[in-house]
């Protein structure tokens, strides 16, 4: 008995408010796995949900998110997504600027708002890279087009998503449990310098959860790789 309300709780645990497409139950884990196109696993992520506030008919949380590399040296990195509920729609920004922070070596507690805001102007991005979930979307309804630029690896990377629109609902089941979800789909075009990659992306959320399933092809109908949700695990 004892095991299953464990269990019951940990299914529960990041489902206090459906009404957003994100986890708002401080230190819940999500752990997901990404394959590579025959389904081997290259990587885990396990993400950490901190600093939920909620505000009358809103709620911020962020998700600390710790990737872990499979046969690889200095195969550990990280970045934040900051996600945010207004009462009707749900948006996801991923904090680009964490992942370097952390790679120089700096303090993870001492990263804010003036580290982040230093680290943009070095690498010099420009635009908005933040997507938007509408709770009740329609099936062909279509998604504002982002585009953004930032210097990786002393390279410039443009990347521009467009022809986003909502597929529907489905329902998705992994090891992790099964879930109602919205279903997304977009193009994915990579500039760097004069090699450009164009990937069409469709991914599966659910409501107090977040991203569930996500797969990416390449413009031949390939599939180039894969991420699934795989075990929740219940905060406080």
């Amino acid at each position: 008995m004892k095991k299953l309300f464990l269990l019951t709780a940990a299914l529960l645990a990041c489902h206090t408010m459906q009404a957003q497409y994100f986890c708002t139950t401080p230190g819940s884990e999500l752990h997901y796995v990404n394959y590579d196109e025959a389904g081997q696993s290259v990587s885990d992520e396990t993400i950490t949900v901190t600093n939920v506030i909620r505000e009358s008919n809103t709620v911020r949380a962020t998700y600390l998110d710790k990737i872990v590399t499979t046969k690889a040296k200095n195969n550990t990195s990280y970045t934040l997504f900051n996600w945010n509920y207004d009462g009707t729609n749900t948006t996801c920004t991923e904090d680009l600027m964490y992942g370097p922070y952390i790679a120089s070596d700096s303090d993870p507690d001492k990263y804010g708002e003036a580290a982040r805001l230093k680290l943009l102007e070095e690498h010099k991005f420009k635009g908005d890279n933040s997507f938007t979930l509408k709770k009740g979307a329609k099936a062909g309804e279509t998604m504002p087009d982002i585009h953004y630029q930032l210097i990786r690896n002393m390279l410039k990377n443009e990347i521009t998503i467009s022809g986003a629109s909502y597929m529907g609902e489905e329902q998705v089941s992994t090891t992790a449990g099964k879930f109602h979800c919205i279903k997304i789909s977009y193009l994915k075009r990579t500039k760097i310098l004069l090699k450009t990659t164009n990937q069409r992306i469709t991914e599966w959320y659910a409501e107090g959860t977040g991203l569930v399933k996500s797969e990416t092809y390449n413009m031949e109908g390939e599939l180039e790789g894969k991420t699934l949700l795989v075990k929740r695990a219940a905060g406080r």
